[in-house]
């Protein structure tokens, strides 16, 4: 069997361990999961947390971890990190909030919820990190959905806008749409813009060469995007708004 489709096997699991010993357990989605004090797939009622903290996405086989440009960092067994690749038994903090990343059979989690409730009321889990909700399900009984309007202004003053319906759009050269590929210091694949189920947007550099600037400066990582931000790629300034629609 290929080594893809053994992890294809394979679930994310984060536990949290409780003073006294207990534990609770959160079995990921592999959409992209966000962590955040207020906004986010997961929130966590933690002031060390920032608003929206990091990020867990499912990338080629592999669960992978973004700190979102949080105010006290993201730690990876003790290491304060951008981006890394978790490996099963990862020890992460975020804030006072620790859990343990693992890797587990997916026969043999079915039973573990996509929601965190505490078996602890007493515990320093149930007191530091309540998980209120997921967007998931608030997208369920909510029945939204979301699209984006880019706003883009070429290097020769032109502007254009679109409105995309899509959770993930990618900007640069092979764009199907505009005309990014007159930029020469636009990559193939140069920004990456993300929706999140409450309509939140975030972008991040997809490795470009000239890299990607966010209100004037070069981001690293994943950051969360306000309709007033402008994000520029080579020559092109962009402007990037969500809209409600229903399902």
């Amino acid at each position: 069997m290929a080594e893809t489709d053994k992890k294809k096997e394979k679930r994310a699991i984060i536990t949290f361990t409780a003073n006294g010993g207990g534990v609770d357990k959160l079995k990921l989605r592999q959409a992209g999961t966000i962590f955040g004090r207020e906004n986010g797939d997961i929130l966590l009622n933690d002031y060390g947390i920032s608003a929206t903290h990091c990020q867990i996405q499912y990338i080629n086989g592999d669960y992978v971890i973004f700190d979102m440009n949080s105010s006290n960092g993201t730690m990876i067994n003790g290491e304060k990190i951008v981006r890394q690749k978790l490996q099963s038994g990862d020890k992460v903090a975020i804030g006072g909030t620790e859990f343990t990343f693992t890797l587990e059979d997916a026969a043999s989690v079915q039973h573990i919820s996509t929601i965190y409730q505490p078996t602890d009321e007493d515990s320093v889990v149930s007191d530091k990190t309540s998980i209120v909700d997921t967007l998931i399900e608030n997208e369920i009984r909510n029945n939204q959905r979301w699209e984006v309007l880019i706003t883009t202004t070429y290097g020769d003053g032109s502007t254009e806008e679109y409105r995309i319906q899509q959770n993930t759009i990618i900007i640069g050269r092979a764009t199907s749409f505009g005309r990014f590929e007159e930029d020469e210091g636009i990559s193939r694949r140069h920004l990456m813009i993300r929706l999140n189920n409450n309509g939140e947007v975030f972008i991040e550099d997809e490795g470009s060469t000239n890299g990607s600037l966010l209100n004037g400066k070069k981001i690293q990582g994943i950051h969360m995007v306000n309709e007033s931000d402008e994000i520029r790629i080579g020559s092109c300034l962009l402007k990037i708004k969500s809209y409600s629609r229903s399902a």
